[in-house]
């Protein structure tokens, strides 16, 4: 089912499953999985913390054959300690101690950062008048932004660009290989190195940084533990990389594919809000989250069992056209537009607040300096990641203002 085809556009299936049924069973995702594509159902759901759970989600391991659980077990392990695959109460007392790294204060006082970063990775296209929206900019600008929010040297982020890589083809695929996840597996050993290594320094030498308010973050006395820290700081990573990245590159590919918006957007650009919330409704960066059966439970007359996997198809339900007025269109005045690319309820995306901060510096600063814009290819290129949906690619021309 995923193939590069239905990468490309899944939305005329996505369109058969919302006319069809409120849950759909099927083969293709982790093999086996009932499919949840309308938006009402997602948010009613993704609140059941009673009869469906994240924590067993993050055993995707158990997708492989039983010869390979064994090899494999550490990197559920990784996983399970993500603020994404924890449950309440435990997520609830996580959350409140990270949310003090991710106050409004503390990402206001970041943005001159954010634009530094934005301006230095612009620089060479300025010159030049072109460059891949992708690679030379979209790709690299929220690795730079996390990198520098915990406090990572220059030095280092390309190598945190290429264990994205390998964490993405695995966490990205419904349908993964034994080979993507010993990938997987061996970045987050490497990035939990890291970070335990990292630590010591920054209990000694306290700075502003992300990690240094997490190491001191305290919240009645409870404070996070080592290894919650470095889990912690590759989500941060991961979580941040992949949804900003992908945000900026298929925002700017809607501008190419609907002229009318970029004028719309050039003459009022004040309008970048909206076309940031439209672009992740659209073509929504994060195409489903899932979570799996406590117990055996009826959904919708389906008889669903223990251990089954449920998918949110968030890629869907941003499109449903019971919520969404002329869903299949791109409108950047667009007033209803509540869409769920974030997630919703308890597990509602933490650094959602960021990846907007970014989208709306580079978003501003390209409009502002650049005009008569052109796409270079005529027909883009999707990653093959289906949950995270990017492009490979996306080269431009345009004439610096």
């Amino acid at each position: 089912m995923f193939d590069r085809a239905f990468i490309a556009n899944p939305y005329p299936q996505y369109y058969e499953w919302l006319k069809h049924g409120r849950v759909v069973w099927s083969p293709d995702f982790f093999g086996g999985a009932w499919v949840l594509p309308h938006y009402k159902d997602n948010t009613e759901l993704l609140r059941d913390s009673e009869r469906l759970t994240t924590e067993k989600a993050g055993g995707l391991v158990a997708q492989f054959p039983p010869e390979y659980h064994a090899e494999l077990r550490s990197l559920d392990e990784y996983l399970a300690r993500w603020l994404a695959f924890i449950d309440p109460p435990k997520h609830l007392r996580i959350r409140r101690l990270l949310q003090k790294g991710f106050t409004s204060e503390v990402l206001n006082s970041f943005r001159p950062r954010v634009q530094e970063i934005v301006d230095n990775l612009l620089a060479q296209g300025m010159v030049e008048g072109r460059l891949d929206m992708m690679s030379d900019f979209a790709y690299l600008l929220p690795v730079r932004v996390v990198c520098a929010m915990l406090g990572i040297p220059d030095k280092d982020h390309m190598l945190f660009v290429r264990w994205m890589d390998e964490l993405a083809m695995f966490l990205g695929n419904a349908s993964s290989t034994v080979e993507a996840a010993r990938h997987a597996k061996d970045a987050l050993e490497k990035l939990t190195t890291y970070f335990r290594e990292l630590l010591p320094e920054r209990r000694r030498h306290a700075g502003r940084d992300l990690i240094s308010l997490l190491v001191a973050a305290e919240e009645e006395g409870d404070v996070l533990s080592e290894d919650e820290l470095y889990a912690q700081c590759v989500f941060f990573l991961f979580a941040g990389h992949e949804t900003t990245s992908n945000l900026i590159g298929n925002g700017m590919l809607c501008l190419f594919r609907h002229p009318d918006q970029l004028a719309l957007l050039r003459g009022q650009p004040s309008l970048v809000v909206g076309f940031i919330e439209e672009t992740l409704r659209y073509e929504s960066p994060m195409q489903y989250t899932f979570r799996m059966a406590r117990r055996d439970f009826d959904l919708f007359g389906q008889s669903v069992k223990k251990g089954q996997v449920l998918v949110f198809l968030f890629g869907a339900a941003n499109r449903d056209p019971d919520v969404f007025e002329a869903s299949n269109m791109f409108d950047i005045t667009r007033k209803k537009n509540a869409h769920l690319t974030f997630g919703y309820g308890l597990h509602h995306c933490i650094g959602a607040a960021t990846a907007r901060l970014e989208a709306d510096i580079a978003f501003s600063t390209l409009l502002l300096r650049t005009h008569n814009m052109q796409l270079l290819i005529d027909e883009p290129q999707w990653r093959d990641v289906f949950r995270f949906r990017g492009l490979r690619s996306l080269p431009v021309q345009f004439e610096v203002k």
